[in-house]
């Protein structure tokens, strides 16, 4: 697919070829890209938990780590609406289209970047003080949310170009990117933290040093002069039509990731006040949890792009039919991380502490919440598959209700009758089943495709 072939369309196994092959063939680049990824936070985790202690593991994760999403999901979000259009683009083979939304995409990377930046280091020091972290964790976690908001322009010219790579079938390149900057980074982490004692300071510039270099190499490729989509800074500029169409798809999709974090972020509020050793439990556990996170988001991201290029490409009933098969293999490989993870929950979290409250507390949410995984497959896939044919509002406005707005008023059922953390934590998996319930509704009976088609 590369070379100058003008608008000239070949063979495209995506739109083509067996679904089940190359849906797995583009979600195993994708998933072990999302391990490298997550590593960037689990191995500041291990080594800061390990050297530094449990107020430091505290500061890296909790509210820490929920505010960092926050970011991290919209300018994901807005990858996602990049990806999408490009996905349409090349589906259809409009080719000159497609090198419209890479230099759009990109410049809008830098500038939403840098605002981010702002954010991290004049505001999310401020909330992490205005919700209740605890005096121990506040000094540590504030340095490192600063130093990390440093990372955030690099972090998004590599989100947005490797989602706008991947939009051409090509998923491989993106993950041999991601794989150097984590093995850059887990060194650093090393040096700066064991070696030079730099603190949480270490894990968060490590983590930064890190996201520039796989920032350098997504642009390098999109530079590729052999690229039909040969980024030129002669051609950086806004095309108003494919802005509007990126935010369109790409900010409901960033705010449906949000809610997430915001319904936590309410719900942290609430760990926050059962003390140091709980907040730590809940840190090393989201490190865990992340890894099915970031395996079903592979699956999302998979079939999104392969909805994306068959939505363009005028495949209706392939579309329907991949989002069917993408849901089974996720629904098998979910139930299998989460038998995985009940079995060993205690041999887990040691790998984030010593500490045997932090252990037993731990240990006990992952019993409690891991059974339910299978029933967010719903959401994922389904609500993946209808963005990749452009509806992105009506998953985010069902999001916003069936989890925002019903962790934060469980939250409240639990604050107001002083309820354990066990308690707390019911609000999850409550809300990935009614969640998964209103988009299978949406799916079977809204008019999400008819709405795009022509």
């Amino acid at each position: 697919m590369e070379g100058n072939r003008g608008s000239e369309q070949v063979k495209n196994p995506i739109t083509e070829g067996s679904i089940p092959i190359q849906l797995l063939l583009f979600f195993f680049p994708i998933l072990i890209g999302s391990l490298f990824q997550q590593l960037y936070n689990t191995v500041d985790a291990v080594i800061v938990g390990k050297y530094l202690g449990k107020a430091a593991l505290g500061a890296v994760g909790g509210s820490t780590y929920m505010l960092i999403n926050l970011i991290i999901y919209l300018f994901q979000g807005i990858a996602n609406g990049a990806a999408v259009t490009a996905a349409h683009a090349y589906g259809a083979g409009r080719m000159d289209r497609f090198r419209k939304v890479v230099h759009t995409a990109m410049l809008l990377s830098v500038v939403i970047g840098g605002g981010f930046t702002v954010i991290g280091i004049w505001i999310f020091p401020v909330i992490l003080r205005l919700i209740g972290t605890p005096g121990e964790v506040l000094e540590p976690a504030s340095i490192y949310i600063v130093i990390y908001s440093l990372g955030y322009i690099p972090s998004c010219i590599y989100n947005v170009g490797a989602g706008l790579v991947r939009a051409t079938g090509d998923s491989r390149r993106p993950l041999i990117y991601l794989a150097a900057a984590c093995v850059v980074n887990i060194a650093l982490d090393f040096l700066f933290i064991a070696g030079l004692h730099w603190g949480v300071a270490g894990a968060a510039g490590a983590t930064v040093m890190a996201q520039v270099i796989s920032a350098v190499l997504v642009v390098i490729l999109l530079f590729d002069k052999r690229k039909q989509y040969q980024m030129r800074f002669s051609e950086l500029k806004v095309d108003s039509e494919i802005l509007k169409r990126i935010f369109s798809i790409g900010i409901p999709s960033g705010i449906q990731s949000d809610m997430y974090s915001i319904a936590n972020l309410i719900m942290q509020i609430q760990v926050n006040t059962y003390g140091t050793n709980t907040v730590a439990a809940l840190s090393a556990y989201e490190k865990i949890d992340g890894f099915f996170w970031m395996t079903m988001t592979a699956f999302g991201m998979a079939i999104t792009t392969f909805c994306g290029q068959n939505f363009g490409a005028g495949k209706w009933e392939r579309v329907k039919k991949g989002m069917h098969v993408c849901f089974s293999m996720a629904a098998v490989t979910a139930a299998a991380i989460s038998a995985v993870f009940y079995c060993f929950a205690p041999q887990l979290m040691a790998w984030f502490t010593s500490d045997a409250d932090v252990i037993q507390i731990g240990a006990g949410l992952m019993v409690e919440l891991m059974p339910f995984y299978v029933t967010y497959v719903w959401t994922e896939i389904y609500a993946g598959g209808i963005r990749g044919c452009g509806e992105s509002f009506i998953p985010m406005l069902i999001t916003a209700v069936g989890v925002c707005l019903l962790r934060v008023i469980w939250t409240g059922v639990v604050a107001f009758t002083d309820g354990s953390a066990a308690m707390l934590m019911v609000g999850y998996p409550a809300t990935w089943i009614i969640t998964s319930a209103a988009i299978m509704v949406y799916y079977c009976k809204g008019n999400w495709m008819k709405k795009y088609v022509g």
